[in-house]
């Protein structure tokens, strides 16, 4: 006992020591100077497309012993001005591209996030895993979740309650118009070896009471949109060797239908993700024959004359269908979207052989075939087969029909060849003159006389 209370006493001012140093550390830390390095390492951060984003943080201080806690949180993300990419010009094509008006020089966005509070998590780390859970109140909900920091395994898990899709700037900035609804949902990713580019997983996402449009912002500056109301938004996808594949993106209200697939190839960073959507929304006829207005904007149901939607952008009228929806292409990096018009569905709808969704989509008119096939083609409205002429009956007296031997061809003559030519006797060769004849003629001079 005496010698358990030596040990005691003498480990008692190391722990006290310790004790202190955390408790007074924990106090007095520099969570000011903390704040200023968490803003200059993100700026120098951005680099190329990147280089106008910035953050401010109001207030950072500590959250227990292994978090922090932020207040007054704001992004600007700088417009892209990049051509055939600006996410306010190119948007879905039927709102964006000015709708504020064409002239006005575009704005930067802003997130704004109320707080946020972030800590590491004590259990994981006492095996070696370094994993972030965190929470942030920011557009009238909650965001909560927890990732894997560096190469950690474990999974993504993302949780959205109650946001409010209104007081998103970023979404009213990409479409042209205020967009209404709150969402809820959640994303799941278990990447293998920390990779999630061979990610698998589930994103589900519900927006209840989505309308687009207040009546008073304008279209290309010229006519405000009636609120058109599309219901609750219903999207489900699920992410296998890093592909996460949409198979339900559908909304059916009663101003406004919305359908679209497509996939998102999964990428670190995660804004360095790689979309390929397919996205089509329509007009009910029942909205385009609210009001005057409304038919001279979206025209009248049943009129073949092109309305003043079609009219402002060229890229509208390339995303109008026989069908009467707007189709667009969503493709690209998801920091950098683009929207093109598309005429036809995505590969997932033409896979399921829709009628009706695209007019290249249609069979075409197969040849006429009138007689019996592998596939037995239907003969023509009004085709009979000609009757074939029955049998005669043969008289048990009558000789049996005499059958004409089978003709035998001629025999063949052979043709003698030729014969082959004689060969040409070689010239024989010429020889040479005699030392005689060499000699000059008697009574000339030699040259050696001469």
């Amino acid at each position: 006992m005496n010698r358990f209370l030596r040990i005691a006493k003498y480990a008692a001012y190391p722990a006290l020591y310790l004790f202190c140093l955390f408790l007074f550390g924990y106090l007095t830390f520099p969570y000011d100077r903390l704040k200023d390095r968490l803003i200059a390492e993100f700026q120098a951060a951005q680099k190329g497309k990147n280089a106008g984003q910035r953050i401010e943080i109001d207030e950072l201080e500590s959250y227990w012993f292994t978090g922090v806690e932020m207040t007054g949180i704001r992004l600007y993300l700088p417009p892209d001005d990049s051509s055939g990419g600006a996410t306010a010009a190119a948007s879905f094509g039927a709102f964006g591209a000015g709708a504020s008006g064409g002239d006005k020089p575009a704005k930067e966005s802003v997130i704004t996030i109320d707080d946020a509070v972030a800590r590491v998590q004590i259990l994981p780390l006492l095996i070696g895993r370094v994993r972030v859970k965190f929470t942030a109140h920011a557009f009238g909900g909650e965001v909560n979740g927890t990732v894997p920091v560096g190469g950690t395994n474990g999974p993504v898990e993302v949780e959205l309650q109650n946001v409010d899709l209104g007081q998103v700037a970023m979404l009213k900035d990409m479409i042209g118009v205020p967009l209404r609804g709150v969402a809820n949902g959640m994303l799941e990713l278990e990447a293998a070896d920390g990779k999630f580019s061979k990610a698998n997983g589930k994103l589900e996402l519900t927006v209840a009471g989505v309308s687009v449009g207040d009546g008073k912002s304008k279209i290309k500056g010229m006519i405000a949109l009636p609120e058109a109301k599309l219901g609750d938004l219903v999207m489900t996808a699920e992410a296998k060797d890093g592909i996460l594949k949409v198979s339900k993106l559908e909304g059916n209200g009663s101003d406004l239908e919305l359908a679209g697939d497509g996939k998102v190839n999964v990428r670190e960073p995660w804004n360095n993700s790689n979309a390929d959507l397919y996205v089509r929304f329509k007009f009910t006829d029942a909205y385009r024959n609210k009001s005057d207005l409304t038919k001279s904007l979206l025209g009248a149901p049943g009129s073949t004359a092109p309305s003043m939607l079609d009219m402002a952008d060229p890229r509208i009228k390339r995303a109008k269908r026989d069908d009467g929806f707007y189709g667009w292409h969503i493709h690209g990096a998801l920091k950098r979207l683009k929207f093109d018009p598309a005429s036809t569905d995505g590969p997932a709808s033409r896979a399921r052989g829709k009628s009706g969704d695209s007019p290249f989509t249609t069979k075409k008119p197969s040849t006429p075939s009138f007689g019996k096939s592998d596939g037995d083609s239907p003969e023509p409205p009004g085709f009979e087969p000609p009757a074939r002429e029955p049998p005669r009956e043969r008289s048990p007296d009558a000789p049996p029909p005499q059958t004409a031997p089978p003709a035998v061809p001629p025999p063949t003559q052979e043709v003698p060849l030729a014969p082959p030519p004689a060969p040409v006797p070689e010239p024989a060769p010429t020889p040479a003159p005699a030392v005689e004849d060499l000699q000059p003629p008697p009574g000339r001079p030699t040259p050696t006389e001469q």
